[in-house]
């Protein structure tokens, strides 16, 4: 609704038509009800790849403690209608067949072998916790190269297991490699149901996989006309928040915000409390404080919208200049940092050949979770991507504090001799060193020997 249509409207009636929008229900249910336990928020292990692909071979493997046998592999196999034509009989199982799953079995994040007398045949899956993209599928091929010569007497097929709701189209037809797609929300979906069934009889499993039903759900997001809910909820509703957001500002503000809200809807004062502290927050104004913090560290930046954009140290020496940059993204729920590729670049044959250096000999072999070396759905390749400040610092803190905490974030990142930020800077720098320009700013044999004298 435009803002200006609330301008005929009296307070109450527009507080009647904030508690009654559905994504004020949803930011209620999601950010003020008192969430439940979960052993993955704890772990902070929801958004990592490779404890996805931890359990998705759980569930494949048969022989695993789930208790659930075939079924999720046979539902997965069918689910991808494997291109290569695997044969009805190997999802089934006939002939005495053997399953094995494989993690991390020369860099495919998980391999399913399926052998018996009806033949023996390979599933490499390819888990990316973000939208299917062509270099995704690059990634499959690849798999499927360096598994063929290994195991000859096997045939191959290659999977990749993405957010989005359908592969690309024409991948599956590949002249020489398709590969099928999975969808993460198809997989929740099956879990839900096999929940819903008893599939899990045992009472502990059923528990942990009701959990990891609920961090399956944040991987794939809500749907994506409705990304940005929060941001249509705060501009539909942007008269009455700021008329709120002026008292909290004032002595005892929280209270006054409080007595604004009827009896009749008192069990929504907290969360209105809170979405007008969120409303307060604006993102722009952070994203300028920010900048100001590495403008004094000579940092020189660009805004483009909520970016805040610089240029990777060791670029121009790269022979890429403004190729590769870094990205801090300024939003209302999270304040993210990314190193990206865009793939318009001039010198496309020399980024291409960095990227390829790059997957060859990671960055950080131990946290591959923040190195997705993935392309969005704009044209930029993801190098590195990491939630530098999160919802609970942002949220239902005041202006000043939340301020502070983010500038202390971005402080420890840029100068923390451990933080990704100097580790990624030195991985460039190294590859930009040239030794012939470091032996000319060496002094030279005669002069070393002259100063002897």
């Amino acid at each position: 609704m435009d803002r200006k249509a609330t301008d005929a409207m009296t307070r109450d009636e527009e507080l009647d038509r904030l508690v009654g929008d559905s994504r004020f229900l949803r930011y209620h249910e999601k950010y003020v009800k008192p969430r439940e336990f979960n052993a993955f928020d704890v772990l902070r292990y929801a958004e990592y790849e490779i404890r996805h692909s931890n359990v998705i071979a759980w569930l494949l493997d048969p022989a695993g403690t789930h208790g659930i046998d075939r079924r999720f592999l046979e539902w997965f196999v069918d689910r991808a209608r494997l291109p290569g034509e695997l044969p009805p009989e190997i999802v089934r199982g006939d002939g005495g067949q053997t399953v094995r799953v494989a993690r991390e079995l020369y860099y495919v994040d998980v391999t399913i072998f399926l052998e018996s007398d009806r033949g023996r045949h390979i599933v490499a899956v390819e888990n990316k916790p973000s939208p299917a993209s062509p270099e995704h599928y690059e990634q499959a091929r690849a798999h499927l190269e360096r598994l063929r010569p290994k195991y000859s007497g096997h045939r191959h097929h290659g999977v990749l297991l993405s957010t989005s709701r359908k592969g690309i189209e024409g991948e599956d037809r590949h002249p020489e490699d398709p590969i099928a797609h999975v969808s993460w929300r198809d997989v929740g979906v099956q879990i839900k149901t096999m929940i819903g069934e008893g599939a899990f009889g045992d009472r502990n499993v059923a528990a942990f996989i009701r959990q990891y039903l609920v961090a399956v759900g944040r991987l794939i997001g809500p749907e994506e006309s409705d990304t940005d809910y929060f941001r249509q909820l705060l501009d539909d509703h942007h008269s009455l928040l700021k008329h709120m957001s002026g008292a909290l500002g004032e002595e005892r503000g929280e209270h006054k915000v409080r007595e604004m809200v009827p009896d009749g809807h008192a069990h929504y004062r907290d969360t209105v409390v809170r979405l007008v502290k969120d409303f307060r927050q604006e993102p722009g104004r952070l994203r300028d404080e920010v900048r100001d913090l590495l403008t004094s560290r000579g940092i020189e930046t660009t805004i483009r919208g909520p970016w805040l954009n610089w240029e990777l140290e060791a670029a121009p020496a790269l022979g890429i200049p403004w190729c590769i940059r870094w990205v801090l993204d300024f939003q209302y729920r999270q304040i993210s940092v990314c190193l990206e590729v865009p793939s318009h670049c001039r010198n496309k044959e020399a980024v291409k050949d960095l990227l390829a250096f790059v997957r060859e000999r990671p960055i950080d072999r131990r946290r591959r979770e923040r190195y997705p070396m993935r392309a969005d759905g704009y044209g930029y390749y993801h190098v590195f991507n990491h939630e530098l400040v999160a919802d609970e610092i942002l949220s239902g803190k005041s202006a000043e504090e939340v301020t502070e905490a983010v500038l202390h974030a971005v402080t420890e990142f840029l100068k923390a001799e451990d933080s990704d930020y100097t580790r990624i800077n030195d991985y460039f720098q190294c590859l930009a060193f040239r030794p012939e320009a470091a032996v000319a700013t060496e002094p030279t044999a005669a002069a070393v020997a002259e100063e002897a004298k």
